[in-house]
Parts: C-alpha cells; sequence; structure tokens
C-alpha cells in the first residue's frame, strides 16, 4: 500500500523578509521543518516566500540558507513544474482551511456528506469503463472520491468496469492508469469486474433459484415497447427450472442461449421505468474480452454488476452522479436479491460544460472519423485535451473543489475554471514575445549597427524564474495593429528597451503601414507616452518561425442533447492559426512549457522547432476573460466563455425578443409605442406592485425527484429554452402533486427570483401553483402550443422589461406586493388583479382550483 504523506498546513506568517527579524523568524521555522507548508514536498508558497528576499540575505542563516539552495535546485532540474499551494494541497487531503464546516472562500462544502463515515473505515471506489479516455466529468469524480478516501484515513479503489468487451481496450485502461497518476490520485487497489465473474454468475443463478430472476428471449425493439407499456414478458412466469436450462444455454453461448437474456423480476407496473424488469445478464460473443478471451459468453450489466461488486470489495460509500438517482432503488434490490452488504450511495452532479460533448461514443466518433487528432486533442474535453492545451492540475483540483459534492446540475461555462488556471500560472511563466508575420511593420531605428545582447528577468516579478536575453538591433519588427495607431512624430514605449520618436510613418494607399523610421529616447520618461508596444529584432538567421494557434468550440451548439446529429453541429472553422516571428529564445523551450506572449495571452509549447528550421507550435491557453490581452485573437474570447460569454454579447437577448408571445400588436399597441414604453424607467423604478416586474416564463420539467433530505420537497430539471442548458428547481409540492404528474409537465415559473439553498439544493427559481382555501394546490400549467421559455403576459397589461433580480427587502419586493392579487378566476384561469395571464397558446389554467392563491 503506497505511504500516504503528511499533508501540508496553511503556511505561517512571517515579518518581511528585508529585515533581520524577518529573516530570524523564518530561519527558526526552518530549523524544524523542510518547507513552510510543513509537509514533505515543496510548495508554491515556498517559492513566492523566496521571491522576496533579497539576492544573498539568507547566507547568514543556515536553516534559511539551505531552503533557499534546495528550492533554487528544484527550479533548475524542473523548470516547467508546476508547484501546488498548500492550499489546495490540503483541501485534497480534506484539510482545506475555512470554517469548522470545511467551508472556505469559494470553496463548496465537502464534510459531513458521507452517511455512517467512520475514520479508518472509509472504502470509496472509482469504477471507470475501458472504453475511452478520462474527461473533466470523470476527473471530478476520481478527484471527489480520492478527496474522501484520504480525508477518513481509508482507501480508495479503481475498478475497471469490464463487462462489454465490444467497446473496451488495454489502451484505454493504461491511459486511464497514466491520466490517474498524472492528476496525483494514486489509488489503493487496481481490480476488474472480470476478477469477479465467476461469483458474480454464481450470484445470479443464486437469484434465478430463489424465483427474482428470470430468463427471457423476446426480440429486442419488442422488449423495448412491453417495458415502455408496462406489459409482462411472455417468460415472465417461466418455472425456475426452465429458467435454469436456458441459463446454461447462454453461459454455454449457444444458438438458443445467445437469444436470451436475464432480467430481475421487480415491477413491470413502476412509474419509474428503470424498474421494469431490468436485464441483468446478457450474451457478448462478437469480441473476445480484453483479458477473459472467450471463456465467457453472457456478462452481467452495469446495474447488477456495480453493486455486487461494491459489496464484495468492501466499499461503504459509493459515490455516483445524480443521473442514477432514478437507478437507486434498483441498486438496493440487487444487494438485497444477492443477500450481499448494504452500501451507501451519494450523489453529487453531472459535469456539464455548455459546446462540449462528453459521451465517449460521440467522442469516439470524432476519433474514429478523423474531425481531431486523436483523444488528447486540446478541443476535447478529456484530461490530455485540456492539460495539453495549458490546464494546470492545480487548477483543475481547485476547480473541482468549488463544485464539491453539490447536487445541482447546471451546464457550466468554461470562463470559471479558465480563470483559476490562469491565477495558478501567471506568476510563474515567463514573458517573450512575437509579432505576427503577415502585414509585420520594419522599424527602422538609429540604434547598434551590430546586434547586442542584454539580459532581462523572464518575468518581472519572479526573480527564480531568471533571465533571458533580448536582442537589440536598428532594425525591429512590430505588429502592424500598433503601427497604424502610432501618429508620424509620436513617441511610444518599446518594451523592455525604452523610448522612441516615430519620425516617419509610410502608408501604401490603402492606409496600410508598409514601413516606420524612429530615433531612440532611452532617457525618455516611460510614463510620458500612451502606448507601450512590443517588438521582435529583425536578426533573420536567429528569431523563431512560430505558429500560434488558436481553437474555438468543436461544435455550434451550447447544450447538446441526445438525439443530436454531431454532424449537423461540427464547428468547421476551430483551429485559427497565426504566423509569427518570434522572440529568439523560443526555439529553446521544450513541449509543455507555458508562457506568456507579451499583448497576446499565455500559451503552451506544442510542438519545439525540430527539425531546424520547423516552427515552433504555440497553442494559446483560454484565461477566462472576454477581452483579448492586447492584440485581436482570431477567436473571439467571448465565444470561449461558453453560453455566458454569448449572453454578454447580446445573444440572449435577441432570442428572448424573438421567442416573446406574438399577438401584442393586435391590442392596438404599436412597436415604437411598447419601445417607448420600456424606456420609460428601469424596473426598479416603477411602482413595487407592477406586475410586468416578475419574469414569469414557461418550462417543461424534464427531471424530477424526492429530496433526499426533505419528505416535502421534490428537486426537478426544468427547461426554460436558456442556452445555459435547464434550472435547478425545488418544490414544496412533494405532499400535493405525484412525481408523475410533475415530469413533463409544462409548467409557468417566476425566473428572476435570486438563487436560493433550499435544504442544501440550490434553486434557481419557482414554479407556481393555485391553492385553494381549503390547502389543494395543483399546478399551474400552460396550454398545449406554448413555447418553452416564452415570457407570460398579462391581458390589458402594457408588458415592460422585468427585473434582473427581484428584490426581496421589506417593503421594496414586488412579489410580496404582488402576490394578494394573484389569483385564479372562476374558470380556473391564472390571473392578476382580474387580468388573466396569457401565453401565445392561451391563458394559463389549473385543473381545479377557482378562487385559489398564486404562488
Amino acid at each position: 500500500r503506497r505511504r500516504r504523506l503528511p499533508a501540508a498546513m496553511a503556511p505561517p506568517a512571517f515579518g518581511s523578509l528585508k529585515t533581520e527579524g524577518g529573516l530570524k523568524e523564518l530561519d527558526a521555522f526552518l530549523a524544524q521543518n523542510s518547507y513552510i507548508g510543513g509537509g514533505a514536498s515543496a510548495m508554491q508558497e515556498d517559492f513566492d516566500l523566496l521571491a522576496q528576499a533579497n539576492p544573498g540575505s539568507l547566507e547568514a542563516f543556515p536553516h534559511a540558507r539551505r531552503w533557499a539552495q534546495h528550492l533554487r535546485g528544484l527550479r533548475a532540474a524542473f523548470p516547467c513544474r508546476q508547484w501546488p499551494r498548500a492550499g489546495a494541497a490540503a483541501a485534497a487531503a480534506g484539510g482545506a482551511s475555512g470554517d469548522a464546516s470545511g467551508k472556505g472562500k469559494d470553496v463548496a462544502r465537502l464534510e459531513g456528506l458521507l452517511p455512517g463515515a467512520e475514520m479508518g473505515k472509509v472504502c470509496t471506489r472509482f469504477p471507470p469503463e475501458p472504453s475511452g479516455y478520462l474527461h473533466i466529468g470523470h476527473a471530478k469524480a476520481a478527484m471527489l472520491n480520492f478527496h474522501y478516501a484520504k480525508h477518513y484515513n481509508g482507501k480508495m479503489l479503481l475498478r475497471f468496469d469490464d463487462t462489454n468487451p465490444s467497446k473496451e481496450k488495454d489502451e484505454f485502461e493504461e491511459s486511464i492508469k497514466a491520466d490517474l497518476a498524472t492528476l496525483q490520485i494514486f489509488p489503493d487497489q487496481v481490480s476488474h469486474t472480470s476478477d469477479h465473474f465467476p461469483k458474480l454468475q454464481k450470484l445470479m443463478e443464486a437469484v434465478i433459484k430463489e424465483g427474482k430472476a428470470y430468463i427471457d428471449d423476446t426480440e429486442v425493439d419488442k422488449m423495448r415497447q412491453e417495458r415502455d407499456a408496462g406489459i409482462e414478458s411472455s417468460r415472465r412466469k417461466n418455472s425456475v427450472e426452465e429458467n435454469l436450462r436456458l441459463w446454461k444455454e447462454m453461459l454455454a453461448g449457444s444458438a438458443e442461449g445467445l437469444k436470451c437474456c436475464v432480467r430481475g423480476r421487480m415491477d413491470m407496473q413502476s412509474k419509474n421505468k428503470c424498474l421494469r424488469d431490468p436485464v441483468f445478464y446478457r450474451c457478448k460473443v462478437e469480441t473476445p474480452h480484453h483479458r477473459t478471451g472467450t471463456t465467457y459468453k453472457a456478462y452481467p450489466t452495469y446495474d447488477f454488476a456495480c453493486p455486487c461488486v461494491d459489496a464484495i470489495e468492501g466499499v461503504t460509500h459509493a459515490l455516483r452522479t445524480i443521473e442514477y438517482k432514478d437507478r437507486d432503488e434498483m441498486y438496493a434490490w440487487v444487494l438485497e436479491a444477492t443477500k450481499s452488504r448494504k452500501v451507501e450511495l451519494v450523489e453529487f452532479s453531472k459535469t456539464q460544460f455548455s459546446h462540449t460533448i462528453l459521451s465517449k461514443r460521440k467522442l469516439t466518433w470524432f476519433v474514429d472519423n478523423g474531425y481531431v487528432e486523436g483523444w488528447n486533442d486540446p478541443r476535447f474535453p478529456t484530461v490530455q485535451g485540456v492539460l495539453r492545451r495549458g490546464m494546470t492540475v492545480e487548477g483543475l483540483l481547485e476547480f473541482v473543489m468549488t463544485q464539491g459534492m453539490s447536487k445541482a446540475t447546471n451546464l457550466m461555462e468554461w470562463d470559471k475554471i479558465w480563470a483559476i488556471n490562469k491565477q495558478k500560472i501567471d506568476p510563474v511563466v515567463p514573458r517573450y514575445a512575437a509579432v505576427g508575420q503577415d502585414n509585420a511593420v520594419l522599424l527602422r531605428l538609429d540604434g547598434p549597427s551590430h546586434p547586442s545582447a542584454v539580459k532581462e528577468k523572464k518575468h518581472p516579478k519572479n526573480d527564480d524564474l531568471g533571465e533571458r536575453v533580448i536582442i537589440q538591433c536598428n532594425q525591429i519588427w512590430v505588429e502592424q495593429e500598433d503601427a497604424v495607431e502610432i501618429e508620424p512624430g509620436e513617441q511610444v514605449t518599446l518594451l523592455h528597451w525604452g523610448n522612441c520618436f516615430v519620425d516617419k510613418v509610410n502608408k501604401d494607399a490603402s492606409g496600410k503601414v508598409v514601413d516606420m523610421v524612429g530615433r531612440l529616447n532611452i532617457a525618455g520618461n516611460v510614463k510620458d507616452t500612451k502606448k507601450k508596444i512590443h517588438w521582435v529584432p529583425k536578426v533573420d538567421d536567429q528569431v523563431t518561425r512560430v505558429t500560434l494557434r488558436e481553437f474555438d468550440h468543436l461544435v455550434t451548439k451550447a447544450k447538446i442533447e441526445d438525439d443530436d446529429d454531431i454532424k449537423d453541429i461540427i464547428n468547421p472553422c476551430s483551429v485559427a492559426n497565426t504566423e509569427a516571428i518570434g522572440d529568439p529564445s523560443l526555439k529553446l523551450l521544450p513541449k509543455g512549457t507555458k508562457l506568456q506572449l507579451e499583448r497576446r495571452g499565455y500559451f503552451i509549447v506544442d510542438s519545439i522547432a525540430f527539425p531546424p528550421g520547423s516552427p515552433v507550435v504555440l497553442i494559446k491557453i483560454p484565461d477566462g476573460k472576454a477581452k483579448d490581452m492586447g492584440m485581436a485573437s482570431k477567436v473571439d474570447a467571448k465565444k470561449l466563455q461558453g453560453a455566458r460569454g454569448e449572453k454578454k454579447a447580446g445573444g440572449d437577448k435577441a432570442e428572448a425578443a424573438a421567442a416573446a408571445p406574438a399577438g401584442k400588436a393586435e391590442k392596438g399597441k404599436q412597436p415604437e409605442a411598447k419601445a417607448k414604453a420600456a424606456a420609460a424607467g428601469k424596473p426598479a423604478e416603477r411602482p413595487v406592485e407592477d406586475i410586468t416586474r416578475l419574469d414569469i416564463r414557461v418550462g417543461k420539467i424534464t427531471k424530477v425527484w424526492a429530496h433526499p433530505d426533505s419528505e416535502k420537497l421534490y428537486c426537478e430539471e426544468i427547461d426554460l429554452g436558456e442556452a445555459s442548458g435547464p434550472r435547478s428547481i425545488a418544490s414544496g409540492l412533494r405532499l400535493h402533486v405525484t412525481e408523475e404528474e410533475m415530469l413533463g409537465a409544462m409548467v409557468v415559473v417566476l425566473c428572476n427570483l435570486k438563487p436560493k439553498k433550499i435544504a442544501g439544493f440550490e434553486s434557481q427559481g419557482m414554479v407556481l401553483c393555485a391553492t385553494s382555501e381549503q390547502g389543494k394546490t395543483e399546478l399551474l400549467k400552460a396550454p398545449a402550443g406554448a413555447k418553452i421559455g416564452e415570457r407570460v403576459s398579462y391581458e390589458g397589461v402594457e408588458m415592460l422589461d422585468p427585473d434582473e433580480k427581484l428584490n426581496e427587502k421589506t417593503g421594496k419586493a414586488p412579489l410580496v406586493a404582488c402576490s394578494p392579487l394573484m389569483k385564479t378566476t372562476a374558470g380556473k384561469q391564472a390571473s392578476y388583479n382580474g387580468q388573466v395571464w396569457m401565453t401565445s397558446a392561451g391563458p394559463v389554467t389549473c385543473a381545479s382550483v377557482a378562487g385559489g392563491k398564486i404562488s
């Protein structure tokens, strides 16, 4: 078993290292510790603190001198390594600093979420199917499992769920192991579901003997139709003897056996269709198993194998995504039917990013059809893909810790994870320069006639990165984008050199700058210039040929649905290259080096200058910002933020306007008058009882489940037609409305409430209902034909813009002010002050509550 290293602690505070007192404090601490985090390895805080000390100031302090020499040696030996911070390491080990709940700044609550967890007894598992490479969703699951195993001083198992030989390969297993090691996740035990095939067959046979499962040879499509309609199979009443006979045929892989599967005898009338006699065993003989060859002909399904093997291997807590919620009862049924020990199920939200495919089947399609380089393509959400694009392990870990075990499923944007990553790399990456080759402008100066070299720090605030050589000469390349903004006679600053006057700016007939002439003014004050520009020396035999590569989304749709045809949403222009003239030092950088090109952004070396003369390929690392650093990019930075970035660009407002209820002009209101009225005052300036300050929209409940900790609450996912995907909403309707009535219902939702945590579940709106005086509560429903996402209007009421978020302060809360006038009519139609709520397809109604209160 791998020896566990002591976790790093939060570094102590020392006095200024510019003073003798601060140096003494540091030396005294290091007399008892190897590093300032107190752990067994260096942290970024060590290097940050070393940068604060004056060169040579540590020589008189033996422990501090030893520490400094060691850190400089580490820097020299591992120049490209990204050192973790003590805070992130502590979080991974379950010791994140923060309040008593374990929740620090922007870190989700992680503690107290494993029922019955005991120190030293917790066993988690990460069970990937070896049918593809790990992606960012798997990384979250693996990190959470590893976190809890370490926090409780327990163990984490890596188990390959190899029950489908047609999809599995050794290549995928090896890549998963390598990726976990890259993520610094080291399982205590590695196993395969196939290790337990003999035991699983015995368990399945015992279940058949007890009459809890039967063999079915119904044709696949017919079985699917029967399950959907709740019709029992004609084979459901087979005798145990007949079932055992057919079971042996399955194990033998005979012609008769190949037509059969094993189904659990559960409940064909269950509203949860997953429980309608699910398949637990099926035959697979087309492809030999990558470990067992042709030994087995019948293989267990995930639904049967997973709970059984969890129990066999001693798993105490099975962490899995909320999408498996409908299968929880099946998991428990299998454990009971096989007389296995209990395993606690703990759910967390599925990772979903806009414009991102996480389906391994669809990712495989991209690979097999040559739309990407491979599973490590920088446009892929695989671990290898995002790391190749410049993500750091430390940044990925911190992002996962901010998500934690939340059950709220949202379509997340990429901006947050890339912004976290930028915080990790900015203090430790060297700075260089590159000028776009197309239309680069030659600036002739009165500089040295022969190129001369000077040294400059690679990073203005990090001496540990060392120095780079800058070549100065009398001709330099500058960007066309900068040159067109320079006026003749203007003084500008050449970064890392000094000021110069640009005396001549020569342009062609189109206004493009051809060349410029200038003279140096090194003694000039950089504060006197408005323009600070980067440059590259014109030394043709020494500059580096560079290809700057930017990536757009691989698909054009924010939320990919199961029935989407990938061919229809492929982005044909997802790669953009810019040829550039680079700093001579760039050709010396090894693959994987992260750097900043000044005024262009962050990049990572993807391909080195080999063979000689080949360009260095630099991949641009997103930084989470909607604006370019200086030079314009070929890929719009707003788009890389996902749906949120597009929304900021105005896209969602335009879509909302297009989807607004039709027919308003028919009531005598001209569009121009509407616009004028809307502009008359901001929402917050209008009367508090103005119903149009509420943003009530039509939505469809696509998923609903009982809140695990509250007997009154449902948790729902509701499609409101938003680019960011369905909203997560909690409703106190469990005692009034059945789950079957909720699922698929076209409801009306108050959308501009501030998000709230309700019994630990983040709710992003309110489903509106009608309640009678006797307490009967029913859903308000939109009529058939209403458009998902359209805003509800009110007969005779001028529709103005709603508040962005509703004020909830006493005396200023529109919802509180409007509620007394929100009622159902005698005709069971929703109304406000007698004005009926309308959609494009007709009024909003309830089933039977007349004169009821709407809330």
